[in-house]
């Protein structure tokens, strides 16, 4: 998979001030007559920003009225057309006349000393223009750009994001084919799981998952142009191009990649814009066999307020789950951050740790830093005694007090129901069923009489909350389907999903 090569028409009209006066110029065929065009070039834009972006860095091509001007990288036609294209312009017009037009292109034989291996400028010609280029995220000492993933060998003004390695991820029953799917995508970019969908509680390693491949990626195939970023992003960029009348700009940036990764997906939800924006992205970099990969805190079919064909679009590639980490991996992470913390800890306490911190990893390694900081003051190891002491109030703060409000708001969206049709006595079943599931949920985690739920869930008696539950209790045995978004799903992964859903509320 190859990056696609980039051009660009001119259009704009040279500023009216400070213009050339010297005599046209017939076509640059001699080295004589390309010196003269950076001269009128150099003055147009000044000679500090002539040597950082011009001087030993372009190639220059007179075509009858048509100046075209190559670039080492389709980043920096991107930046230099929106930059200098008035000046441009105006040289164009000195050399040819009145009729003049110019062009930006990418010359793949434009290499240098003064370009890096990404074709953007080195650091020992960057200046405070560099600033214009926002930067998307940090890795390791340079900082990574949202260009079609090359690096500015520029040093971050900022310490910023250090990208996660798949060697450092830990896997078990509850994240390998998850795992396995990134790993083998990353092999063979675009041709196996085009999209692949990982998707998955908060803080179960979703985010590391893309990360990883991300990295590995940019490791293996250099030359491949890689973007990743969270759906936010995506959409503020979006907006950022709508106000500033530049969509084609933005376009070209996230459709001439090779790689996309787009990390919280479920951000999109109820946001058609953005979701039209992404559909056409996704079916351009199909259509060219380019990889996507995204993350969401759900299953695509229970993204309710996603378009449909943004919908089936996730699922036909591969659908890969990150489900809550069992025990043994849950010790396994545990012992691996006292390892990196250096942290002088017994089995017992890993063990304790492992049982008390199960809903995600996050949590998992809050405790562990929680401990080492303990060890840090102390200067004594960590015993199951003093792990338990030490983490009493942390146990206690992690607690989350679920109210029936928020199930009802859940299972309203899981759903797409109003709140009216749930408290309503209409006993059509898509309704009737998230009814009956809202109230298992509420006596299970709220611990609420069945009178005070059936009072809530519409005025209904408490016989009616037990038959609910005893109701839900038996889908469960039965292993029962529950239809959501046009599509049957198990009842024990409907309620593990609005659990879920409860508990990162």
């Amino acid at each position: 998979m190859q990056p696609t090569s980039l051009a660009v028409e001119g259009t704009l009209c040279a500023k009216s001030a400070g213009r050339p006066t010297e005599a046209k110029l017939g076509p640059v065929t001699t080295e004589s007559d390309e010196q003269a065009v950076l001269r009128l070039l150099a003055q147009q834009v000044g000679q500090r920003s002539f040597q950082n972006w011009f001087a030993g860095k372009v190639s220059l091509k007179l075509e009858a009225n048509l100046l075209i001007m190559g670039v080492a990288s389709p980043f920096l036609l991107t930046w230099m057309q929106k930059k200098f294209s008035s000046e441009i312009y105006a040289t164009a017009i000195a050399c040819i006349g009145p009729a003049a037009e110019y062009r930006f292109e990418v010359d793949p034989e434009l290499t240098g000393p003064e370009m890096n291996s990404k074709g953007a400028p080195d650091s020992s010609t960057a200046t405070a223009e560099n600033s214009d280029r926002q930067p998307l995220a940090n890795s390791d000492q340079k900082s990574e750009r949202i260009d079609g993933g090359h690096k500015s060998t520029q040093p971050s003004p900022y310490k910023g994001r250090r990208f996660a390695d798949l060697s450092t991820f830990i896997t078990g029953k509850s994240n390998q084919l998850a795992y396995m799917a990134t790993l083998q995508a990353s092999e063979q970019p675009g041709a196996l799981y085009n999209p692949l969908f990982i998707h998955g509680g908060v803080g179960l390693g979703k985010t590391h998952l893309l990360e990883g491949f991300y990295r590995k990626i940019r490791q293996q195939y250099p030359s491949l142009q890689v973007v990743f970023l969270t759906a936010e992003s995506f959409g503020n960029y979006f907006s950022k191009a709508l106000l500033e009348r530049s969509l084609p700009s933005f376009r070209q940036r996230f459709r001439n990649v090779d790689v996309l990764i787009i990390d919280d997906i479920d951000f999109f939800e109820s946001k058609h814009n953005f979701q039209e924006e992404l559909l056409h992205t996704i079916k351009h970099l199909e259509s060219h066999g380019r990889q996507l990969i995204f993350s969401s805190d759900r299953h695509p079919r229970l993204l309710t307020k996603m378009s449909e064909e943004l919908t089936t679009r996730f699922l036909s590639g591969l659908v890969c789950r990150v489900e809550s980490p069992e025990t043994e991996l849950r010790l396994q992470i545990a012992r691996q951050r006292a390892l990196l913390l250096k942290t002088p800890i017994t089995d017992g306490a890993l063990e304790y740790v492992a049982r008390r911190f199960s809903h995600n990893v996050r949590e998992l390694e809050g405790a562990v830093n929680c401990l080492q900081t303990w060890h840090v003051m102390t200067k004594q190891k960590i015993t199951t005694t003093m792990a338990r002491q030490v983490l009493a109030d942390l146990e206690r703060d992690c607690i989350r007090i679920i109210k029936m409000d928020d199930i009802k708001q859940i299972v309203c969206s899981t759903f797409g129901i109003s709140e009216a049709d749930l408290k309503s006595s209409r006993r059509s079943r898509n309704i009737s069923q998230p009814r009956m599931l809202a109230m298992f949920l509420a006596r299970k985690l709220t611990q609420a009489a069945y009178s005070e739920i059936g009072d809530f869930f519409g005025g209904r008696n408490h016989s009616t909350v037990m038959f609910a539950e005893k109701k839900v209790r038996k889908w469960l045995e039965n292993q029962d389907s529950i239809r959501v978004a046009l599509q049957d799903w198990s009842t024990e992964e409907i309620i593990e999903s609005l659990e879920q859903q409860l508990l990162a509320s």
